[in-house]
């Protein structure tokens, strides 16, 4: 690696490499969220017990409501926690400077080499920071999914163990020993919940500013490049090498950023299609592949769901097919 005026050429370098970059800003924007996290933990825990404090045993039909009316109170908490100025800012900061970094300074879209343009910022890359900014931040201040069936699972034990003593001002002790162990067994959830946050977020920036280098660059196809070993998914293996053509994706990314965070989600994952790949990722993808066997359909690119990342803490990247080098170009 050799330092440049202009950022850094990245010569030969290996897809190790290439994922100790990855790594570090990983670790970057973790340390900055963490004590975010663990403060909207201590605030959502407060809850917990001021709620138990004000409540009867009798005020709850069964175990079900009992943990569904708590899952509310520390979705309300968790999110208080979250959202503040300072909170938004942290996110905002490490977003950027990431961005900046895979859109300006990084070359692996280019297999290593200067780009045929000089590379600059605009308007949708602007947008892009914002949204993304937003996007993270929507994902960090709620908690669901895994997080919440467990926790659910956790409160109904509760519920049938400890019964009337944990409610009411008298049962100090029996809230008390309820807040530490409904707090451990929170924390473990969202430590798992925003490790997977932040890498699949560093890797949707690293994807997103690619796409709009090789977009400002002219490049008209790109390959996707899958880190192949023993964490490798299915989808990705089956993805690796294919290509898919620039200009859709970066008209994707234009179209998603001008959406609302849970617009965007509800597109990505919750759709007839987001679905489908969750059921069946392979199967559902080579139903967008091209009669030669390796362009991804413009279609499924549009839909956003054509370029990485394909799942959660995906390392899949995108690099540029350059005319005169690549066969596929």
């Amino acid at each position: 690696m050799k330092k440049k005026e202009e950022g850094i050429a990245q010569l030969e370098l290996t897809e190790e490499e290439i994922d100790e970059i990855l790594d570090r800003f990983i670790a970057r924007y973790l340390s900055e969220v963490q004590p975010i996290a663990r403060g909207a933990r201590s605030i959502a825990i407060g809850r917990l017990r001021d709620f138990l404090r004000e409540r009867d045993f009798d005020d709850f039909k069964n175990a079900e409501e009992f943990a569904e009316r708590l899952l509310e109170e520390l979705a309300k908490g968790f999110g208080a926690g979250w959202a503040g100025v300072r909170e938004r800012r942290a996110i905002a900061r490490v977003v950027r400077g990431v961005y900046e970094f895979y859109r300006l300074r990084d070359l692996t879209p280019f297999g290593g080499v200067d780009p045929p343009v000089r590379l600059r910022f605009g308007g949708p890359d602007r947008r892009s920071i914002e949204f993304l900014s937003e996007f993270d931040h929507f994902y960090f201040s709620k908690f669901g999914g895994n997080t919440d069936r467990s926790l659910k699972r956790f409160f109904i034990d509760r519920y049938f163990e400890d019964g009337a003593a944990l409610f009411g001002r008298e049962s100090t002790e029996e809230i008390e020993d309820f807040r530490r162990a409904a707090g451990e067994k929170l924390g473990e959830l969202n430590d798992q919940q925003i490790n997977t946050i932040v890498r699949s977020a560093v890797q949707r920036v690293r994807n997103w500013a690619h796409i709009g280098s090789l977009s400002q660059a002219g490049i008209e196809k790109a390959r996707v490049v899958a880190t192949l070993d023993e964490r490798t998914t299915e989808i990705c293996r089956e993805l690796d090498g294919k290509i898919i053509r620039v200009a859709p994706a970066q008209e994707a990314i234009e179209e998603l950023i001008g959406l609302e965070p849970g617009e965007v989600a509800a597109r990505l994952y919750e759709s007839p299609l987001g679905k489908a790949i969750s059921r069946d990722p392979v199967g559902t993808i080579k139903g967008f592949i091209e009669g030669d066997g390796k362009t991804i359909k413009d279609e499924l690119v549009r839909m956003g769901r054509g370029f990485p990342p394909y799942h959660p803490n995906c390392r899949t990247r995108l690099e540029g097919l350059i005319e005169g080098i690549d066969e596929d170009a």
